[in-house]
């Protein structure tokens, strides 16, 4: 439903810029967030606001409730969230891009009648009579812009490059964070980045991946990010690295520079160590 305080419903709606009800309010705080816990997922905190006491008390009795709905043009998403007057939902990141709208609602859940001494005397009554699924309450809806690469994975910065001018050895590599397309280049051998797209097919090779290459690329990007914050923030990497920090609650920026790789990583030494244990066992 479309916000337009010009609309006319026929009987009394509480909306921002509309006269439908006298020296009245209804709005909702939005706090539109990374969760924290799941950066594949989407945190909105939200608070209901109803300057009509009567109208409050009609929901008090349950005859009418909240509602959040969360709409995405970009990926058709259109889903309506019934909730308490304060609280907190969580939408999956994929379903989400570009802009989102978050409008707030209250909406009949039965058929009975209100009254309110606010209702503008225009309408002829201080009373109507209410059908279950009546907006009764609409608010402005709250655009933001949502970053695809917020919920990307660290591995997604990352790509394997063979060097044309230098010659490398098993084991060597070096990393690359200013190139053209944003992404963290690493630079191995042939052989080396054949190796390397393998380990990422098995949970043992993956760990075993992150221990040697991701970790030492990992904190040199977070040390760069430090030195000269300006001139990589525009990266991709950045970009997501800072979202994930984020997300985890990881002051990247000021924060020691091991301590930060190895917390974004999961901690990935620990989770080696249990893998080998588990193997022995």
């Amino acid at each position: 439903m479309k916000f337009d305080p010009r609309k006319s419903f026929g009987y009394p709606v509480l909306r921002p810029e509309s006269d439908d009800y006298l020296r009245s309010a209804f709005q909702v705080d939005i706090d539109f967030n990374l969760d924290k816990n799941d950066p594949s997922q989407f945190s909105i905190a939200y608070a209901f606001h109803c300057g009509v006491r009567e109208l409050i008390g009609f929901i008090g009795h349950g005859n009418a409730s909240y509602w959040i709905r969360v709409t995405c043009r970009s990926t058709f998403f259109t889903k309506m969230h019934k909730v308490d007057q304060s609280g907190r939902i969580s939408v999956r990141g994929s379903d989400l891009r570009e802009v989102i709208e978050i409008s707030g609602f209250v909406i009949a859940e039965t058929s009975a009648r209100f009254q309110s001494s606010k209702i503008n005397p225009e309408f002829g009554t201080d009373h109507f009579d209410v059908v279950r699924g009546q907006v009764l309450a609409q608010s402005i809806p709250a655009s933001y812009v949502v970053e695809k690469e917020i919920w990307k994975h660290i591995s997604s910065i990352f790509e394997y490059r063979v060097p044309q001018d230098q010659e490398l050895k098993d084991g060597e590599f070096f990393i690359e964070l200013d190139s053209d397309s944003g992404l963290v280049e690493i630079f191995a051998n042939d052989e080396q980045c054949r190796r390397f797209k393998e380990f990422e097919k098995s949970k043992e090779g993956k760990l075993l991946l992150i221990n040697t290459v991701f970790f030492p690329t990992v904190t040199q990007m977070i040390t760069t990010i430090q030195e000269r914050r300006e001139t990589v923030m525009e990266k991709r990497w950045a970009k997501i690295l800072m979202a994930q920090a984020a997300a985890r609650n990881i002051d990247i920026e000021k924060g020691e520079v091991f301590i930060c790789a190895q917390r974004l990583l999961d901690r990935p030494l620990s989770q080696l160590g249990i893998s080998f244990l588990d193997k022995q066992s």
